[in-house]
């Protein structure tokens, strides 16, 4: 018999028409009543499923071709409506194995797709090393603290209709402290993302509930910090997004003293003019500045005596970013990138607090190939430098052309005490979708009053996508 036989009697069970022998003549001369698959070729047969040659043959000792069981499962997918679960799952594996030639059939899957889910889950985990993510001083070799983080994050996107999508994302998160002084985490479990996104067309959206956008290419406001509003995008090749909404009860106590809404308005304005390069503009700004009750709380002397580095941090309230930016993505060659941005925080609020600073930065990126999730053994390497002032922008989110920095170690240190110099990092991918990656970082303080080194940072991460 065929040697595939075994999947046409997986058919049999599936549409039903297991049971008893039937009365009908012998449909192939070649199999005879005596052979053991009579009865599964019979019914296959009588269901329409199972064609025979021109001559009457069945030809079972022939290889069946990927035409001939395309052709098979076209016809049992048009009574998939008679199969139970598990026989449904056959029939969409056969559907995927023989997709090509079924396309050639012209033979739609309209059928299967319908009884297929519509929530797709992708996400990632991820384990991490960090050395010195307390931004402990040169002066202060003790005090360097270590600590595992682990993070799990599952995405859930939901096909509602052809036009309207759900996505959603359950992040769960935990710390373990190395060395003595350093408290291990209970561990915090969030749904950061909920939201439905109406796409017009394949250029323009409508988003409305909890995000996570990505403003200034990550640098005003990365993907791990959380939204709850609108946000409409548009256009090709200059694309625009603008949003609104509140981002206060998600920054949580890390970074601000107060709970109260701080409503944002976002912009990002990207052109990309060819395949190596695009330049970028973005806007992120709060309406905090405007509203004298939830000014800063320290006054310009607390701030500089933190600055000097002889109080602890202090208090503030309300969220006191008014930024704009702009950068540019350059591919130099087909192994080597580079990209750069400056940063601006114009809040009266901070220049009143911070007199004696601008309130800038300015960063930049070399990077060599790169560490692809889905190509083995691929790997890459990058150098960045940067010159944060204070409360330039939002540490506690930053990412983008900040990759593993100081915003995933103290960001209350460096957004007081601002930060400048080197980081260095390496990735490579060892297993598909496994990406390894080492980074080291030498940073020092960048304030009028104080310029002294950082201890050395140094990442060792782990993070695998599925």
């Amino acid at each position: 018999m065929k040697k595939n036989l075994i999947v046409a009697l997986a058919l049999v069970f599936v549409l039903g028409i297991a049971g008893t022998a039937f009365a009908a003549a012998n449909p192939f001369v070649d199999v005879p009543a005596k052979h053991w698959a009579y009865d599964a070729v019979t019914k296959l047969a009588q269901a329409g499923i199972l064609d025979g040659y021109g001559d009457g043959t069945y030809r079972g000792e022939r290889l069946a071709t990927r035409y001939e069981m395309a052709q098979a499962t076209a016809k049992a997918m048009a009574r998939a409506d008679k199969a139970d679960a598990q026989m449904k799952g056959l029939i969409d594996k056969l559907a995927v194995e023989f997709a090509a030639e079924l396309n050639n059939l012209g033979v739609r899957v309209a059928k299967l797709e319908k009884n297929a889910s519509t929530i797709k889950f992708t996400g990632d985990a991820r384990v991490r090393y960090q050395s010195n993510y307390n931004l402990a001083g040169d002066n202060n070799t003790a005090g360097v603290l270590n600590r595992f983080q682990e993070r799990l994050r599952v995405n859930a996107v939901a096909q509602v209709n052809d036009n309207i999508t759900f996505t959603g994302r359950l992040m769960q998160e935990s710390t373990t402290g190395v060395n003595s002084g350093v408290a291990d985490a209970a561990g915090t479990t969030a749904w950061e993302i909920g939201n439905f996104k109406w796409q017009s067309n394949p250029t323009t959206y409508f988003q409305i509930g909890r995000s996570a956008p990505s403003v200034g290419q990550g640098i005003l406001y990365g993907t791990t910090g959380m939204v709850d509003g609108i946000e409409f995008g548009f256009g090709d090749p200059l694309k625009v997004v603008v949003g609104y909404g509140d981002v206060a009860n998600k920054i949580g106590t890390t970074v601000r003293s107060n709970t109260n809404a701080a409503w944002v308005t976002y912009l990002n304005l990207t052109y990309q003019a060819s395949k190596q390069w695009n330049v970028w503009g973005s806007l992120w700004y709060s309406n905090d500045n405007d509203n004298a009750a939830i000014a800063p709380t320290a006054s310009a002397a607390t701030m500089a005596t933190y600055q000097n580095g002889t109080a602890t941090a202090p208090a503030y309230s309300g969220y006191p970013f008014q930024n704009w930016a702009l950068g540019f993505n350059l591919g130099l060659n087909s192994d080597w990138g580079f990209q750069a941005a400056y940063v601006n925080n114009s809040s009266d609020k901070v220049s009143n607090a911070f007199s004696n600073d601008s309130h800038y930065a300015w960063l930049a990126k070399l990077q060599y190939l790169g560490a692809k999730p889905a190509q083995v053994g691929s790997w890459g390497a990058n150098v960045t430098y940067r010159d944060v002032k204070p409360f330039a922008l939002d540490w506690s989110v930053a990412s983008g052309i900040l990759g593993n920095d100081v915003s995933g170690a103290n960001a209350l240190t460096a957004l007081y005490q601002g930060v400048k110099g080197l980081g260095f990092e390496v990735a490579y991918t060892p297993a598909k979708n496994l990406v390894l990656t080492a980074t080291y970082l030498r940073l020092s303080r960048n304030n009028a009053n104080n310029s002294d080194n950082y201890a050395p940072v140094y990442y060792l991460q782990a993070n695998y996508l599925f």
